[in-house]
C-alpha cells in the first residue's frame, strides 16, 4: 500500500516536511520508502493533499472510566481530591464487572481512534472483577486494532486478598505478553499512599524476573507528597517506570526522577478538573527528566492535552514566552521515546523501518508550513482539524472519519445498556 499526494510531517531526526510526498506501507506493518518521487505500486491511496503524520500516543489513561460519562454522584459534591477518590472513583471501580470493563474499553478505544490516537497506555482497576480483567481490555484493543500497554492497579485499600489478586493479575499478564508487538504490559500500582512498604517490596520481588516497568500515580495530591523518596527506596523507580502526575514534588524529587530516568507523565486536563495543581514541567525538563503526556482518562483527544499542557505552564509562571519546546516535546517526541523505552515499540515517526501508525488529517494549510513554524500550525490549525483516517500497524482503523473495524452504533447501544446497569450498582455502593 502506498499513500500518495500527501503533505507529510515526518517527525524524523531531521523533522522534514514534504509539501507533496508518498509513504510506502509494507505487508509487515512497517514503513518502507518515504519519497517525493512519483510512486509506483498496485494499491495506491490518494491523500488528496491532506496532511499525513504519525498517530498520537496517550501515555496514561483509565479506560474503565468511559462508562461513567454522565453518571450522577449522590449527595454533596466532593470538596477535595481524597473525597473524589473515596466517594467516586473507588466506588465506581468496585462496581465494575467483566462486561463493564470490556464495553468501557471498547467505547474508549473507538473514541481515541477517531481522535487520531494509535497507542494507549492503560491503568486499570476493578477490585471485584480482578482476575482476567486485563484480558477483557486486551480483547477490546484487538477488536478495534489499536496498540497498547496494560496493567492492573495494585493497592492495599481493599484488603489483603485484593492486594494479592492485583499482584497476581499483573504477573499473569506480563508473562503472557513478553513478545507481542501490539499489546504489552507493565506492573501496575495505585499510589504510594495506598501501598504499604510490604506491598511495594512484594511487587518488586514479583517483578524481579519479569523486568517490566512499573506504572504508578505519584504525588497527584498533597496526601502523596512523600512518594518519590519512598518509591526510590523500594526500588520502584527506573528507566521503564511510568510516574503519572508528579505535581507535589520538590526540586530534590525532580533530580531523583531524572537520575533514575523515570518517565513522568503529565495529565493537565485531569489535574485542572480535580483542582490538584499544575506540574512544574519546565523545571522537570530542565533537570533532565523525561516528561510525556497522558489524559488520565479525562478525554480521548490528545490534541486537547497538548494545548492545555502548553497553556497551563504560561498561567503557572505568568510568562507568555514559556513552554513551546516542552509542550512540543511531550506530545510528539517524548511520548514515542517512552513507548520505545518501556515497551520496545518503534512508533511516532515517518521513516523507513518504523511502524506504520499514521493519521491523515483534513488540514490544508492557509499559510506557509515548514519545520521552522510547525508549532504554530499544530496549536492553531492541525489540532482543530478532523481526522480523516487512522492506520495502525499498516491497517486502516478509521477511514472517512468512521471506525471501520467495529460496528460503532451497535457498540454504543450495548454500552448504554451496560452503563445503566453499572450506574445502578454504583448508586447502591454509594448508599452503603
Amino acid at each position: 500500500m502506498i499513500i500518495t499526494n500527501a503533505r507529510i510531517l515526518t517527525f524524523d531526526s531531521a523533522n522534514r516536511v514534504y509539501d507533496n510526498g508518498s509513504v510506502e506501507i509494507q505487508p509487515d506493518g512497517t514503513i518502507g520508502a518515504v519519497s517525493t518521487d512519483p510512486p509506483a505500486g498496485d494499491e495506491m491511496i490518494d491523500a488528496g493533499g491532506r496532511l499525513l503524520m504519525p498517530a498520537l500516543i496517550n501515555c496514561h489513561t483509565h479506560l474503565y472510566s468511559t462508562l461513567a460519562r454522565g453518571i450522577a454522584l449522590p449527595g454533596r459534591p466532593p470538596k477535595n481530591f481524597p473525597e473524589i477518590l473515596q466517594r467516586f472513583w473507588w466506588k465506581l471501580d468496585c462496581a465494575l464487572n467483566e462486561e463493564d470493563i470490556y464495553y468501557s474499553a471498547l467505547v474508549g478505544l473507538i473514541d481515541s481512534a477517531k481522535a487520531g490516537v494509535g497507542t494507549l497506555i492503560d491503568h486499570h482497576s476493578s477490585p471485584r472483577a480482578c482476575a482476567g480483567s486485563l484480558d477483557r481490555i486486551e480483547q477490546a484493543f484487538r477488536e478495534v486494532g489499536l496498540r497498547g500497554a496494560l496493567c492492573y492497579e495494585t493497592s492495599n485499600r481493599n484488603g489483603a486478598v485484593s492486594t494479592a489478586e492485583g499482584i497476581a493479575e499483573n504477573v499473569r499478564f506480563i508473562e503472557k505478553h513478553r513478545k507481542d508487538g501490539m499489546i504489552s504490559a507493565s506492573f501496575g500500582l495505585h499510589a504510594a499512599f495506598t501501598l504499604s512498604d510490604r506491598t511495594l517490596d512484594q511487587s518488586v520481588a514479583a517483578n524481579q524476573s519479569l523486568r517490566a516497568g512499573f506504572h504508578i500515580h505519584v504525588a497527584e495530591d498533597l496526601c502523596d507528597a512523600s512518594a518519590v523518596a519512598r518509591l526510590a527506596k523500594c526500588g520502584i523507580l527506573n528507566e521503564r517506570t511510568l510516574a503519572a502526575h508528579c505535581l507535589h514534588i520538590t526540586s530534590r524529587d525532580m533530580a531523583a526522577l531524572a537520575r533514575h530516568q523515570v518517565n513522568v507523565i503529565h495529565n493537565p486536563q485531569s489535574n485542572c478538573n480535580n483542582a490538584v495543581g499544575i506540574a512544574n514541567v519546565l523545571e522537570l525538563a530542565h533537570r533532565g527528566a523525561m516528561v510525556g503526556l497522558g489524559s488520565d482518562g479525562y478525554c480521548p483527544r490528545m490534541w486537547d492535552e497538548f494545548k492545555t499542557a502548553f497553556h497551563v505552564q504560561k498561567l503557572r509562571t505568568g510568562d507568555p514566552r514559556v513552554a513551546y519546546a516542552e509542550a512540543y516535546a511531550m506530545a510528539f517526541l517524548n511520548n514515542r521515546e517512552i513507548v520505545r523505552k518501556a515497551f520496545g515499540m518503534n512508533i511516532g515517526r515517518i521513516e523507513t523501518g518504523a511502524k506504520a501508525d499514521l493519521i491523515l488529517i483534513d488540514y490544508f494549510p492557509p499559510t506557509p508550513l515548514h519545520s521552522g513554524n510547525l508549532f504554530g500550525h499544530l496549536l492553531f490549525g492541525i489540532s482543530n482539524a478532523p481526522i480523516d483516517s487512522l492506520i495502525v500497524n499498516g491497517r486502516h482503523i478509521v477511514k472517512d472519519q468512521h471506525c471501520v473495524t467495529v460496528d460503532e452504533p451497535a457498540v454504543a447501544e450495548k454500552a448504554t445498556r451496560q452503563a445503566q446497569s453499572l450506574w445502578r450498582r454504583f448508586e447502591t455502593l454509594c448508599k452503603k
